[in-house]
């Protein structure tokens, strides 16, 4: 009954784009994965993501970080991304009271496989960033159709569990 109600994001990660649909609005977006910070009276603090946070680089006591950005891995600072991923979460699925469903489709360093730890470290990164429920794809993009009915092809791709 909810499944209809709950927003899905599909997510496709590079770790230099963060690109996927918002359902049910359709909206589509293009991010770079990156994350402000600013020091101030020596704590750090978040003070925008994406395209806006691209916009400060260069900006006295900020820091840009891309907790996606390593050359064997997806996942270079689970920290950094996890807040990332919060923030752009929020960014795109709006306030809404029901947490959106996920499916993360990584689409770089995918030689041999996702590893297990791997595998574990999206999924809890999807989880701690706010989503609902994750889904983990392997394979062709997905059609909208596929993502609102939630049917996940059997040829063309793998869905994987942690």
């Amino acid at each position: 009954m909810f499944r209809n109600l709950t927003p899905l994001l599909y997510l496709k990660l590079r770790s230099r784009s963060l690109s996927g649909l918002h359902l049910p609005s359709g909206m589509a977006f293009d991010e770079p994965p990156v994350l402000a910070l600013q020091t101030v009276k020596g704590k750090r603090e978040a003070i925008a993501v994406g395209h806006a946070a691209a916009k400060l680089q260069g900006q006295p006591q900020v820091e840009i970080l891309n907790g996606f950005d390593h050359p064997r891995s997806l996942l270079a600072d689970f920290t950094v991304a996890e807040k990332t991923l919060q923030l752009l979460v929020r960014q795109i699925a709006g306030k809404t009271f029901l947490k959106p469903e996920v499916v993360l489709h990584p689409l770089e360093h995918l030689e041999g496989g996702l590893t297990q730890m791997e595998r574990r470290g999206l999924y809890e990164l999807c989880r701690c960033a706010g989503a609902n429920k994750v889904h983990l794809w392997i394979g062709r993009e997905l059609t909208a159709e596929e993502l609102r009915s939630r049917q996940f092809p059997s040829e063309g791709g793998s869905l994987l569990t942690p």
